[in-house]
């Protein structure tokens, strides 16, 4: 702390000293700059006024030679233009003389709490840079390692590949990198999606059409498997195909050989299929609504990619690493506040990997700043947040109802109190009580002993 009031400076470091911190304190800018380089600390007060410089000058000098730390503008002569050079010149905050020891602690909280942030925010940059990475899939659990293997090794060779998981989940990206990864790479890469075309418009759509085919059939086309010769194709959703086209399938499996619509040429490809579907292909030839042959054809490897929600320890990293396209898309460095982030670590992500990137994405979007909090975040994800809060109160059974609905009250005022950054009255609104009542179970809750 950097005043030139030598007994403002006393009273701030014995209150704060009984709150736990070690607090260090300097009464002009030339004893701030030998403590700075000598002591380890993490939060610097600046007095605007200082006998031999001023606040906004040392401050900028202070944040050159050391940014890590966080900066905070103490002055008794309070103005909107003192306020925004303060923040240009890399102050985390800015308040005004008289200061109370509440109102310090307060400032002090959510430093610590942004630094704790930022320590987070770096270990997962530099996990990041050491996580097994493919083309654009990233994933640092065991389950998505040991894919990323079995991708390395199938693209190797020219087996067919089914790739099966929930939508959303990256199949078409895993089936993208056994082909870049595979001595086809150069060739071309050809995604159908299977359930997107109407089913009368699916064989000339794959296999090409003779002109006077049928109406409309102006001239010869070429099919999908002819552009993607000495390639790749790649049919998505694979389990939403006919019966019925499911046979003429099976020949370009077996042979690499097909016919185009209303032709008689026999016509031979060299192709590698990957085929993906997020139904149970297996359970659909138990039932007889796909061909035991052609599912046994196609699924020579298989890649099951799980959903989201059991592999958890990627969540973090694909954050990051969607945050970081906006960081450069927007030039802007985009945080994840630390509330926010335990909610979308714990939250299940049903449209999986593609949730969470249209979540980033909505959050940039509506965030004031450069901070996602969590009501800048979609309501499903917002309303799990509150369905945790009270749901905690319940995984001790045992506990008797009144006290299950205290911890219910209490998380509710902690929340309101969070919220208001710790100002009773605005807190009180919030939840709709008064102040005084407010007090008083702050008291009876968070006072004892």
């Amino acid at each position: 702390m950097v005043d030139d009031e030598h007994k403002l400076l006393k009273i701030f470091q014995i209150s704060l000293k009984k709150r736990g911190y070690t607090v260090f304190t300097a009464a002009n800018g030339q004893e701030a700059r030998n403590k700075i380089r000598e002591l380890d600390v993490d939060i610097v007060f600046l007095d605007l006024k200082l006998p031999d410089c001023n606040g906004v000058d040392l401050l900028r000098e202070f944040t050159s030679f050391y940014p890590k730390k966080i900066y905070i503008l103490m002055t008794a002569y309070a103005n909107v233009e003192n306020a925004v050079t303060a923040m240009k010149a890399g102050a985390f905050d800015y308040i005004t003389k008289p200061v109370k020891i509440d109102q310090l602690s307060i400032v002090i909280e959510k430093a610590i709490e942004w630094l704790k942030v930022k320590e987070e925010n770096d270990a997962l940059k530099e996990r990041l840079k050491q996580t097994t990475i493919i083309d654009e899939i990233f994933g640092a659990s065991s389950v998505m390692k040991k894919i990323f293997k079995l991708v390395e090794r199938v693209a190797t060779t020219d087996a067919n590949v089914l790739i099966q998981g929930e939508s959303g989940t990256g199949k078409s990206l895993i089936a993208k990198s056994v082909h870049n990864f595979s001595a086809r790479s150069k060739s071309p890469f050809i995604p159908v999606n299977c359930a997107s075309i109407p089913e009368q418009l699916l064989e000339t759509e794959l296999f090409g059409h003779k002109k006077g085919a049928f109406t409309g059939a102006q001239s010869n086309r070429k099919g999908k498997f002819e552009a993607a010769n000495g390639g790749t194709i790649f049919l998505d959703e694979i389990g939403e195909i006919s019966p019925a086209f499911q046979a003429k399938l099976l020949q370009v499996t077996q042979d690499k050989a097909y016919i185009p619509v209303g032709s008689d040429e026999v016509k031979h490809v060299d192709v590698r299929i990957i085929t993906a579907t997020n139904r149970n292909l297996r359970t659909m030839v138990d039932k007889g609504l796909f061909r035991e042959d052609l599912y046994y054809r196609l699924n020579i490897v298989d890649i099951y990619i799980p959903p989201l929600r059991q592999r958890k320890d990627d969540i973090p990293l694909l954050l990051e690493k969607f945050l970081d396209g906006f960081r450069k898309k927007d030039g802007r460095n985009y945080t994840v506040d630390r509330d926010a982030l335990n909610v979308l670590k714990n939250y299940n992500w049903p449209g999986n990997v593609r949730e969470l990137e249209n979540a980033i994405e909505r959050a940039v979007v509506l965030c004031q700043g450069t901070s996602l909090y969590i009501d800048d975040f979609p309501m499903e994800v917002r309303e799990s947040k509150a369905s945790d809060d009270i749901q905690e109160t319940y995984i001790e059974n045992n506990k008797p109802l009144p006290e299950k609905l205290e911890n219910i009250e209490k998380q509710l005022i902690l929340k309101a109190l969070d919220e208001a950054t710790g100002q009773p009255a605005t807190a009180a609104k919030k939840l709709g009580i008064s102040r005084q009542n407010l007090l008083y179970k702050m008291n009876k809750y968070f006072q004892k002993g």
